[in-house]
């Protein structure tokens, strides 16, 4: 039990080591989120995130020495989740300003302005949407390229 025990323990920083910013991001996205979507979507992004961190692991311990994570495909998973954290962030402030609860303008096809087109306002509704499931995407697409690489 207790080498099993140190196993996982140099796994876990092995792991800390190679994808810090990767984690840190998905630690944020999960912050945010959970501040303004509905906890079935926080729960979809848990089970991602939690996936692709215990197949990074599993890759870890198949070949500890060689798996990393493609490094664009790691740029591109920061990038996209701070993209998606500023935007989550961003509604959850009107939401804030406007007095409405939580995730209320994920609903609605219009925001505190009346906009005049209103396949504006579904954009920017499908936006808020979509670049949190882009981001999920990405997550499981750079996990997954641990066990390609080198």
């Amino acid at each position: 039990m207790n080498e099993r025990l140190s196993r996982f323990s140099k796994l876990g920083g092995a792991l800390i080591r190679r994808t810090w910013p990767q984690l840190l991001t998905m630690i944020a996205f999960m912050a945010a989120i959970s501040l303004r979507f509905p906890l079935w979507f926080v729960v979809l992004s848990a089970i991602v995130s939690g996936a692709a961190v215990a197949y990074l692991v599993q890759c870890f311990a198949s070949r500890p020495s060689g798996s990393t994570c493609d490094p664009l495909l790691g740029a591109v998973l920061i990038g996209s989740g701070l993209a998606s954290i500023a935007l989550t962030l961003k509604w959850w402030t009107v939401e804030q300003q406007s007095k409405l609860a939580p995730g209320a303008l994920l609903h609605f096809a219009g925001h505190t302005e009346a906009p005049a087109d209103s396949a504006l306002a579904w954009s920017s509704v499908l936006t808020q949407w979509g670049s949190c499931l882009i981001f999920l995407v990405i997550v499981a697409v750079w996990a997954m390229s641990a066990r390609r690489s080198p």
